[in-house]
């Protein structure tokens, strides 16, 4: 058991290892600006199934430096969403989201919708199931201090009722942000000028209208070569799916 252990402790830190010599080499491309390496790299990280913030910010840099700008909002989305708070990577994002062509605005929402939105979006899934699990235990130990005779009764009822609707909040926007990623299969259009068919098929008969990119589009379905999309706006239509990165 302890030589098995060993092993995996090992390969752990091999695997490590190459990451952080790609991810060093892809940096020292990014010095010398030669971003079709850094990306190539960058890439390969990825390929390895190594996620984390800087290599998508890094690699959405690489991207714009090259005006891939689809594929640089698809890099900066990527980090965003595991890193919520970084207001590099929000810069970026809005930099990069500026220079798409025919940019389909969202609709205004709500001000309390919006609010819960951003209250959502400010923590990821972990953290929120994080903060509700320290609720939690703060309420185990909250109660095992009052039976103990520590705590004023009167201070307990009161301030147990703010914990524990404290704790559902939290839990209810876990869920909620759970579901929400479960559901959602959103993509980013990498190429401009690209044609949405009325079918998975070619024809200058059957297109429908042209997106860019950097539009984010839900993949509705998939059949063979082709996704089929839809917009923010309500459009619907079939694409290549070379044309579109899964976020």
């Amino acid at each position: 058991m302890r030589l098995f252990l060993s092993i995996i402790v090992f390969i752990t830190f091999s695997y490590a290892a190459i990451y952080d010599d790609l991810f060093i080499d892809g940096n020292d491309a990014m010095i010398y600006e030669n971003y079709s390496d850094a990306i190539q790299i960058y890439e390969s990280i990825l390929a390895l199934g190594y996620e984390h913030p800087d290599l998508y910010y890094n690699l959405g840099n690489a991207y714009y430096r090259l005006h891939y700008i689809g594929l640089a909002i698809w890099a900066y989305h990527n980090a965003n969403e595991l890193a919520p708070r970084d207001l590099d990577i929000k810069h970026n994002l809005s930099i990069a989201n500026a220079r798409m062509v025919d940019r389909i605005d969202m609709p205004e929402s709500m001000i309390f919708l919006k609010l819960y939105r951003d209250l959502k979006s400010y923590y990821t899934f972990i953290e929120w199931l994080t903060i509700g699990s320290i609720m939690i235990l703060l309420q185990v130990s909250y109660y095992f201090i009052f039976r103990i005779g520590l705590l004023d009764k009167r201070i307990n009822q009161s301030f147990i009722n703010v914990i524990i609707i404290m704790t559902l909040c939290t839990h209810f926007i876990a869920l909620d942000k759970y579901f929400q990623k479960s559901n959602e299969n959103d993509g980013v259009v990498i190429a401009n000028n690209v044609d949405a068919y009325s079918g998975p098929f070619y024809g200058e008969n059957s297109v429908l209208f042209k997106i860019n990119e950097g539009t984010i589009a839900d993949i509705h379905k998939i059949q063979d070569d082709w996704v089929e999309i839809i917009l923010i706006d309500g459009k619907k239509g079939w694409i290549p799916s070379g044309s579109i990165r899964r976020i």
